[in-house]
């Protein structure tokens, strides 16, 4: 330590006097430039300019007084700026230095020039595709000419196919009331701002929609997002940080499984569809809590579902969910964008199918699906909505949807108020005649549940899973080329569920425009298909 102490003062000592020998030096030459320029500037320039020279010279005493008293007072400090100044000036020499070599090396001929030209190979940009995405590229590399509600053609196909791939379950796209009310706001307001919703974003008939939304649900505010996909994802990342707890289905799809890898939580997960699973699962963390002496309410727990799963087809048990998570003291986050206008009497989804209204902390809805329009929804009281105009990142950064698809869900939703019932019954009767005719396909087993419109069934045999993908894969082209368009599962969902991937299956969905007829060729001919190849 008076190593240290004595070696302050030395160092003191000599900055004190560099400071007294610069300062003089300094001011004995400017001194005499000044009396110079001075006896020069008498003879021939009026008065006023001798005194500048004057107070440059009082400038320098103060000066040179402020640094010797510096340099008494705080050593240290002149001693690091001194440093700092230092290797400013030395980046800044040798920067030019490395700019001037720069140049010099930039200066190509011609024919050398030519030669890098003729030496450059372009690269990829992407990796290369796996033998599985191959697949899935040259299986689907055709686009929609022609769609019907109840059939669709692509460039791949001649004709006309009966069509068990489409979510449009109400077959709203091809309404006369949402393409009118899609062309009037067209006309009225442009394609859109190109701007977020919180910058120069916001057009009437997004809050219209909300306006509307909030209604259905029986609440103040709901909140519009571009597109589905970024709905759920924005949702659950807006509520849940880095130390929060989200106990989540083994079965949710990519949109809220991103949601939850955005979020950093704490991540708990139970089999699919199962409350026995879930409440084992919440019991164990109520027995890690005591013993931790953890208090439940400094902490964020959700549970994460869906009502109609996209990869299974299965309904949420939703009044056994709310019991636990009432007796667990957890909120609810519940996709709804496959149950929102095809379950419950009223087609409102999941809760009005069990009569439980309000039950559901933060609710999101694709309006891809029932509604036939581009974008999302996620509804809740005023603070979950309000929290993510700031907090929600697919509404604060992305550019906001076109008007026209915002009106058009309106008008979809006053097709549903008026003709909801009727529609729900045409939807479930049609699922219920799919599911029939599955069961009596004997090399095929349902898997989802008996009323969604979403039917999945796997194959009865038990096999290898690439073999029982090899084989759904040959069902499905063998069903395409007689006319009938379903969907098998299990190349593109293996390599995006990171929790748990589905076996391997065939997906058919029906709309309220199919009829019995329709369904049952479509029978015969997965029937034939599946005889062919099982």
């Amino acid at each position: 330590m008076s190593f240290i102490i004595n070696s302050l003062n030395v160092t003191s000592t000599t900055l004190e006097l560099q400071g007294t020998l610069i300062g003089s030096l300094v001011s004995d030459r400017l001194r005499s430039y000044a009396d110079s320029a001075a006896s020069a500037l008498n003879g021939s320039l009026d008065g006023p300019s001798v005194p500048s020279y004057v107070d440059a010279l009082l400038f320098l005493e103060n000066y040179k007084e402020w640094w010797l008293r510096l340099v008494r007072d705080d050593p240290v400090h002149v001693v690091v700026e001194t440093v700092l100044l230092f290797t400013i000036l030395v980046v800044i020499w040798r920067g030019n230095g490395s700019k001037k070599a720069k140049n010099f090396d930039s200066k190509l001929t011609s024919s050398e020039k030519e030669q890098l030209i003729k030496d450059w190979k372009s690269t990829s940009l992407t990796p290369p595709l796996t033998d599985q995405e191959k697949r899935i590229v040259l299986r689907n590399n055709e686009q929609v000419t022609t769609y019907t509600g109840t059939h669709i053609q692509t460039t791949a196909s001649s004709s006309l196919l009966l069509n068990l791939s489409t979510f449009d379950f109400l077959c709203m796209s091809v309404s006369e009331d949402v393409k009118r009310a899609s062309r009037e706001t067209l006309q009225t307001y442009g394609c859109g701002s190109c701007g977020p919703r919180g910058f120069y974003g916001t057009i009437k008939p997004h809050l219209i929609l909300e306006e509307e939304f909030a209604a259905v649900w029986g609440v103040n505010e709901s909140i519009m997002y571009s597109d589905g996909a970024s709905t759920s994802s924005s949702t659950v990342a807006a509520f849940a940080k880095r130390g929060d707890l989200l106990v989540i289905d083994q079965g949710i799809y990519e949109g809220l499984l991103t949601g939850v890898t955005l979020s950093r939580s704490n991540v708990k997960t139970f089999k699919h569809n199962d409350m026995d699973d879930l409440r084992e699962v919440l019991e164990k963390i109520r027995r890690e809590d005591k013993r931790l002496s953890r208090n439940v309410l400094e902490q964020r727990r959700f549970i994460v579902t869906e009502a109609i799963y996209r990869n299974y087809g299965s309904i949420l048990p939703l009044d056994k969910l709310v019991a636990l998570k009432d007796e667990f003291c957890f909120r609810l986050i519940v996709d709804e964008s496959l149950s929102f206008g095809v379950l419950g009497p009223n087609g409102l989804g999941i809760t009005d199918l069990y009569n439980l209204p309000n039950s559901i902390e933060i609710t999101t809805v694709s309006l891809e699906n029932a509604l036939g329009s581009v974008g999302g929804m996620t509804i809740g009281d005023d603070e979950v909505v309000d929290h993510q105009r700031l907090s929600g990142a697919g509404y604060v950064f992305s550019a906001s949807a076109p008007p026209f698809v915002s009106s058009a869900s309106v008008a979809s939703l006053g097709v549903i108020k008026k003709d909801g019932k009727e529609m729900i019954k045409k939807l479930k009767k049609n699922a219920t005649t799919v599911v029939n005719i599955i069961k009596k396909i004997k090399q095929l087993s349902l898997t989802s549940s008996p009323d969604s419109p979403v039917i999945f069934c796997c194959l009865s045999s038990s096999a290898s899973h690439e073999s029982q993908n090899l084989t759904l894969q040959s069902i499905a082209s063998e069903c395409k080329s007689n006319g009938v368009l379903l969907v098998a599962t299990g190349d593109h969902v293996t390599d995006h569920l990171l929790i748990h991937s589905p076996p391997p299956m065939l997906r058919l969905t029906v709309n309220v425009l199919h009829t019995e007829s329709m369904l049952k060729k479509a029978g015969v001919v997965i029937q034939k298909a599946c005889e062919k190849f099982c």
